[in-house]
């Protein structure tokens, strides 16, 4: 009897699907029928509070956005995408499927005073709305309402994350290279490192890497499927990222923590060029990279007779070069910030000097150390 029951229930299932579909091209598919474009719901924004960023919450409190759901006449999945308007410009916030979107206050004060343009400090006027539609189609999305707040914005400090890998003799997460934030809350971050540490890949090898929020595998880390790589990259079983065998020797590697994604640039080298005794602007002299002391070092330098000019370049050639290096860094001592494309740099007079760059903040830094 209870075998009856159930194939009774199955035969049921079977006729209501057959009877509820519809010939599509050449094959039935179950149809979900909308309603009318005109009679589509919008979702509704709630109201939200003026928010206030400083240096006490903006790393640790958040700003929950809630609205009502949208209704497309059928139990469809639906796609939220939440937008400010702020500073004559306007940004997606966030996406999801929920009816709730929260967001940490050092995202919202990124998002408005770097890619928004709101100066650090002042009161931003923010006016935000919700987009909805049928997740995975092409229907028009409905629109909220707007919903107007204030946020009086912050400069935030610069975040760090770290990378470890076999680019680093064996994968040492304890001293796993730091890499920092181009700008306070902009939540990209930029480090150049020596991928291949001048060796070459052979079949089978691990040369993978993965990101980390600190040096040890306790915190949050991402691989392969944690960020989507914006450049042809195979994957090892431990879902590591990899460059491939056809890899540059070195690096810029660009991480979006907002947008989950992870972006490489390769070159052959990073070099030392200019009116000193081992070169004469004709020959380079290679940077090299200790991955413990995150640093990039060249020389001996000489330099004689007061014309002290030099440049930084990539690859031996001339489509990237450092320069100008004017500006005293605010975050390494005795530095000075590179330009991309600046005019050629000069040494503070005659000498021998070592020159150190630290490709993990952006502008890389230079340090001209005389011996």
């Amino acid at each position: 009897m209870k075998y009856n029951r159930i194939a009774s229930a199955a035969l049921a299932v079977l006729c209501l699907i057959a009877c509820t579909k519809e010939p599509y091209g050449t094959n039935d598919i179950p149809k979900v029928s909308l309603s009318e474009a005109s009679a589509f719901v919008a979702p509704q924004l709630k109201p939200v509070g003026d928010v206030i960023v400083d240096a006490n919450n903006n790393n640790v409190e958040a700003v929950t956005f809630n609205w009502t759901p949208a209704d497309f006449g059928a139990p469809v999945q639906v796609a939220y995408n939440l937008y400010f308007s702020a500073n004559g410009k306007t940004a997606l916030a966030g996406t999801t499927f929920a009816t709730s979107y929260t967001m940490a206050k050092a995202d919202l004060n990124g998002l408005l005073t770097v890619t928004m343009g709101v100066t650090p400090n002042d009161k931003a006027a923010v006016s935000a709305y919700l987009t909805a539609t049928v997740s995975g189609t092409d229907i028009e999305p409905v629109q909220s309402q707007n919903v107007n707040f204030d946020v009086q914005t912050y400069k935030a400090n610069l975040r760090s994350i770290f990378i470890c890998g076999q680019f680093q003799n064996g994968w040492d997460v304890a001293n796993a290279p730091e890499f920092w934030e181009t700008e306070g809350g902009s939540n990209t971050y930029k480090i150049l490192i020596d991928y291949l540490a001048g060796g070459t890949i052979t079949p089978g090898e691990d040369q993978g890497f993965k990101i980390l929020t600190q040096r040890a595998w306790a915190g949050d880390f991402w691989g392969y499927d944690g960020l989507k790589a914006g450049w042809e990259v195979p994957e090892n079983n431990d879902k590591n990222f990899q460059m491939g065998a056809s890899a540059k020797d070195i690096y810029r590697v660009t991480v979006n923590l907002a947008a989950k994604t992870i972006d490489a640039e390769g070159f052959s080298a990073m070099s030392l060029i200019g009116n000193f005794e081992e070169s004469g602007w004709n020959t380079d002299v290679d940077f090299v990279y200790d991955c413990k002391e995150n640093v990039w070092t060249a020389g001996p330098a000489t330099f004689s007779g007061g014309n002290n000019g030099f440049l930084i370049r990539f690859s031996h050639g001339w489509d990237l070069k450092l320069g100008t290096a004017t500006k005293t860094s605010d975050y390494v001592q005795g530095g000075f910030d590179l330009v991309e494309g600046g005019a050629d740099m000069n040494v503070p007079g005659d000498g021998t000097y070592l020159m150190k760059v630290y490709g993990n903040r952006t502008p890389m830094v230079i340090v001209m150390e005389k011996q």
